[in-house]
């Protein structure tokens, strides 16, 4: 029997690179709200060759996510779960619009919808007695504080939060829960971020130089990591969150990198990244 593989957020960014590296394994199928992007994604996989099917809908309602589970069931063993779907918008808290976008939407679709994912697909695997695996999309935000950003800040921290309950409770089942923290990804919405700033450059620049890796990461580097995660090279992997962010989170300020190493690898020697 095909074993089967749900995400979350799948039309766009990293849900989308998750569900294109997880059909070269599994049948998978795609969530999303986007009627215009879901078929797209979907046909682009089958197209290559791989099983996959899409369910319309919002995330942050369980009817989503008992429709993504009945079909992901009538399609094979299901085994796997990625809870993706989410995005951020910030406000500052002395001045909070009175705005659903920037509250209760961004509660519903990255902290509800999350909680649903994982409650169907626990569900799911301790009713048939399955093994499984499930992977919820946190970020370094959830570790981390930036101004005006603490209701995403406040999600993100509760995924992780959810992600090792869900891996106490259920371990002795033989189910899974792990979370991946990214850091700055090179999605369409942050492409779309670089293109609204006054300056493009210096926005891309800013972010570029947080990472001593010196660069944006790609959805399919997450991609790699979730698919790690939910397979059984990761038997003994459980409740815990990784950042995949080029160091990030782990360094103090920006520091500056050594002059010499610079000249030999053609980079500023103020900034560590490639002479312009």
């Amino acid at each position: 029997m095909k074993e089967v593989a749900v995400v979350t957020g799948a039309a766009s960014g990293i849900g989308r690179g998750i569900a294109k590296r997880l059909a070269e394994d599994y049948t998978v199928i795609l969530i999303d709200l986007n009627p215009k992007t879901l078929p797209v994604v979907e046909k682009e996989l089958t197209d290559a060759g791989h099983q996959a099917y899409s369910v319309l809908g919002d995330v942050g309602q369980r009817a989503t996510h008992q429709n993504a589970r009945a079909l992901a069931e009538s399609k094979g063993n299901l085994i796997s779960w990625v809870n993706c779907a989410g995005w951020t918008r910030g406000a500052p808290m002395h001045d909070f619009p009175n705005d659903p976008a920037v509250l209760e939407d961004l509660i519903g679709a990255n902290q509800i919808g999350s909680f649903w994912g994982c409650a169907e697909a626990v569900a799911s695997f301790t009713t048939r007695k399955a093994p499984g695996a499930i992977v919820n999309i946190s970020s370094v935000h959830g570790r981390r504080a930036v101004p005006d950003h603490a209701v995403y800040e406040m999600t993100k921290a509760a995924v992780d939060a959810l992600t090792r309950n869900v891996a106490v409770a259920y371990g002795p089942f033989g189910i899974r829960a792990n979370a991946v923290a990214p850091g700055a990804i090179l999605t369409p919405a942050l492409e779309q971020s670089f293109v609204d700033a006054p300056d493009p450059v210096a926005r891309r620049n800013s972010l570029e130089l947080l990472a001593p890796l010196k660069r944006i990461g790609e959805p399919s580097e997450i991609a790699e990591v979730v698919s790690f995660l939910l397979s059984t090279r990761a038997s003994y992997l459980s409740g815990q969150s990784i950042a995949v962010e080029g160091a990030w989170t782990v360094g103090l300020g920006v520091p500056e990198i050594d002059s010499e190493l610079a000249k030999c690898y053609g980079l500023d020697s103020k900034t560590g990244l490639p002479k312009s």
